[in-house]
């Protein structure tokens, strides 16, 4: 089944249920938002139901498809893929959409209303979409946990989840369309992003996936096992005290981290005197622990 631009597999029957969205690419600073959706699809066993066709959105010299070739036989090319699935809730409360995918290079316009479409056709009653930035934050404090909304209403829920609003001006993500485009249509949407630590450049980042995943389950008022993020979480804070305990010039980096957080609270990433050796750093110790493992 096809309706514009998303393939159906099937279409289930939901009630009223929220949508979460997810993109890989600038929105994602250590993948930790598609990271958080992946974590909450698999712990829910989320149902594929739909996909959204990629051709228009990519410029496919940059990112490209995947390939499949085994003794010369060639297998079926793996377009970009752009995933919806569902979750049906057993306790009666509101079902769930998902969707993960990659943010579209081109046609935004189209790309995002194929989205606000699926959402007024399930009735969506409100849109989330999770992000990560880079951020002068040191690891060593609680996760900061900044959002923004389209609707004057969400701002006290907001504020109940412990979710600062953002105050910034500058180039936008997909997040910001997505949020006008569901404003012209009347559906409430919440943006909500994750500050990374600058300085810890690894592929993913538990520490925050894991405080990322709480807020869904809050906002959604659903049950998650967090299990294994507080494996990941716990693993990557240790890795990190180790190395610092052992290098003079990280602890002292960290230190006036902390005392400027402390201070002055994050600030959206700005290079700093020195920082890019301790990126190294670390990114080399964390690989070669990975790499021992």
């Amino acid at each position: 089944m096809r309706t514009g631009n998303i393939i159906y597999s099937e279409k289930p029957t939901l009630l009223q249920p929220d949508l979460v969205v997810a993109y890989l690419g600038w929105p994602d600073a250590a993948q930790v938002a598609t990271g958080a959706v992946s974590y909450l699809i698999n712990t829910l066993h989320a149902v594929k139901f739909a996909e959204m066709k990629s051709d228009q959105y990519y410029d496919f010299s940059t990112i490209r498809p995947s390939v499949s070739i085994q003794r010369g036989l060639v297998g079926r090319l793996r377009m970009p893929m752009n995933t919806f699935y569902y979750w049906h809730n057993d306790t009666g409360e509101r079902d769930l959409i998902i969707q993960t995918g990659i943010e579209p290079q081109l046609n935004w316009q189209s790309y995002v209303e194929s989205i606000t479409d699926i959402a007024k056709s399930y009735g969506v009653h409100r849109l989330y979409a999770f992000g990560g930035l880079f951020d002068r934050v040191p690891h060593t404090r609680e996760t900061h946990i900044s959002g923004l909304t389209n609707d004057q209403t969400l701002l006290a829920e907001m504020e109940k989840a412990h979710i600062e609003p953002m105050d910034y001006r500058g180039p936008s993500s997909i997040h910001g369309l997505l949020l006008n485009v569901c404003a012209d249509k009347n559906i409430p949407a919440m943006s909500i992003w994750g500050h990374v630590p600058f300085y810890i450049r690894a592929e993913s980042n538990p520490m925050v996936c894991l405080e990322l995943v709480k807020k869904m389950a809050e906002l959604l008022n659903i049950s998650v096992d967090f299990t294994e993020l507080n494996k990941g979480a716990a693993y990557l804070f240790g890795m990190l005290s180790k190395l610092i305990s052992e290098n003079d010039q990280m602890r002292n980096f960290l230190k006036s981290l902390e005392d400027q957080y402390d201070h002055e609270g994050g600030t959206p990433y700005m290079e700093v005197a020195g920082s890019d050796q301790i990126i190294q750093d670390i990114e080399d110790f964390l690989k070669k622990q990975r790499d021992g493992d």
